[in-house]
């Protein structure tokens, strides 16, 4: 929903950051490495009860997926590996730090499992739509990312925002987590539709 604004900010905010890991010749999938290590590392915190230092690693893995993009343009490193990466990466970190809050608030019961549910469809029909958008030639005005990415209501900045709502009101998390699964919903349909009306009777 606000992904596309940030990450129109986000180069300015960390052109320092990404000048001197160019200058230390640190390649873009090794920063998908580090981002994806700190996002599992960030879910075992939460589930340990370390909630806010979770949180906390959980945010600086999130910074170093945004890097990652741009060093790879920044230094001519863009390749189609390190976009499959940074998506396959994105999800395992997902589903840890998911896991995480199941863990540790078990009286979610369905609501976890639904999220989990979401994740796979809305990662199902991104892929699926960005494959046949491609094989058609078809512009959904996505820019310049390795895997045509289409909008929806909950992305990845969404994502970051309901766990640091599931951490912050650990007494509504079984209600958070439903709104957060039904938005995941709502995005499945979004990008049902858009197929439609993209791609017609393609």
């Amino acid at each position: 929903m606000f992904d596309d604004a940030f990450r129109r900010r986000l180069p300015a905010l960390v052109a320092g950051p990404v000048r001197q890991l160019a200058r230390w010749r640190v390649s873009p999938n090794q920063v998908t490495m580090g981002a994806v290590l700190l996002g599992c590392t960030a879910g075992v915190l939460v589930a340990r009860g370390a909630a806010w230092t979770g949180l906390t690693v959980w945010l600086a893995s999130r910074l170093l997926d945004g890097i990652d993009g741009i060093l790879a343009r920044e230094t001519g490193q863009k390749s189609a590996f390190g976009g499959y990466l940074d998506i396959t990466f994105d999800m395992l970190a997902y589903c840890v730090m998911l896991f995480g809050f199941w863990i540790q608030h078990p009286e979610g019961a369905w609501a976890w499992p639904a999220i989990l549910l979401g994740y796979v469809l809305v990662t199902t029909s991104t892929l699926a739509l960005s494959s046949i958008l491609e094989q058609q030639r078809v512009d959904a005005g996505d820019g310049d990312r390795t895997i045509r990415f289409t909008p929806g209501l909950a992305e990845a900045g969404e994502t970051s925002v309901a766990y640091v709502l599931f951490t912050a009101f650990p007494a509504h998390v079984t209600a958070l987590a439903w709104v957060w699964a039904a938005m995941c919903g709502i995005t499945v349909v979004q990008r049902t539709l858009l197929a439609r009306r993209l791609l017609g009777t393609r």
